[in-house]
């Protein structure tokens, strides 16, 4: 009798923890209903509880969420994204390599919220990200996920 290939399914968000804060990527649907990943940011309060409900929240758009998986498999120095609301408040994220982590980085106006990812929570984040791409463009075997991915970060090298 032949063994059933098991079911496997990413979850649909991931968390980094540090002392000072927490990040978390979620799985959402854009305003044009795009699948695409957010990302929350919260505050600690040293005593290791999270102020999710003043969380920060970035929406990545396609094109943020393609890069933000290359730089993640592949990375170089640093990536940053702007968006500007209708309202003109100005977000900025930015990923970077510090100290054999990643240093995630929200910043807003009024302040700005850091969290370092180490290599085992990069490695959930990657592939909560390689499975939104998986999902978003199905047909495409994942060895050429995999191939794209390589030449978006070498075009940002």
């Amino acid at each position: 009798m032949q063994p059933k290939p098991s079911s496997f399914e990413i979850p649909p968000s991931a968390h980094a923890y540090s002392r000072s804060s927490a990040v978390c990527l979620t799985y959402s649907i854009d305003r044009s209903k795009q699948s695409t990943v957010t990302i929350d940011f919260a505050r600690s309060d040293g005593n290791g509880r999270y102020a999710w409900s003043d969380k920060v929240q970035f929406q990545l758009t396609r094109r943020e969420l393609a890069e933000l998986s290359a730089f993640l498999f592949f990375p170089w120095g640093q990536v940053k994204w702007v968006h500007r609301s209708p309202s003109g408040l100005v977000k900025g994220f930015d990923v970077r390599v510090q100290n054999g982590n990643v240093l995630f980085s929200i910043e807003l106006p009024d302040r700005q919220i850091r969290t370092p990812v180490t290599p085992s929570d990069q490695y959930f984040f990657r592939n909560l990200l390689l499975a939104r791409l998986v999902e978003i463009q199905p047909d495409l075997a994942p060895d050429l996920h995999m191939t794209s991915l390589r030449r978006l970060a070498e075009d940002h090298q």
